[in-house]
């Protein structure tokens, strides 16, 4: 996310949300219900969190807003394991 001036981050997060809209309406057609939707979409942006953090749960944590044993609990339940796990 753009971080700086207010008008940057108002425009960034305009041009997320109409992506958005455009995958919301895709979930729809398909039929996909909000609790799946919701699922597949905290999987793949946690994911994406420890990936960049190339590993570090700690790190990918902070970077999500959430504590780490949160992170940690949410990637067993999707079938993830750890760094150190592996």
């Amino acid at each position: 996310m753009t971080t700086g001036k207010p008008e940057a981050r108002r425009e960034a997060l305009r041009e997320l949300g109409d992506t958005l809209s455009t995958v919301a309406d895709a979930l729809l057609d398909r039929g996909v219900q909000l609790d799946e939707a919701l699922r597949l979409f905290e999987l793949r942006y946690t994911r994406c969190a420890v990936a960049r953090q190339d590993g570090n749960l700690s790190q990918a944590a902070t970077a999500l807003g959430i504590h780490r044993n949160t992170l940690r609990s949410k990637l067993q339940r999707d079938g993830q394991r750890s760094r150190k796990a592996t």
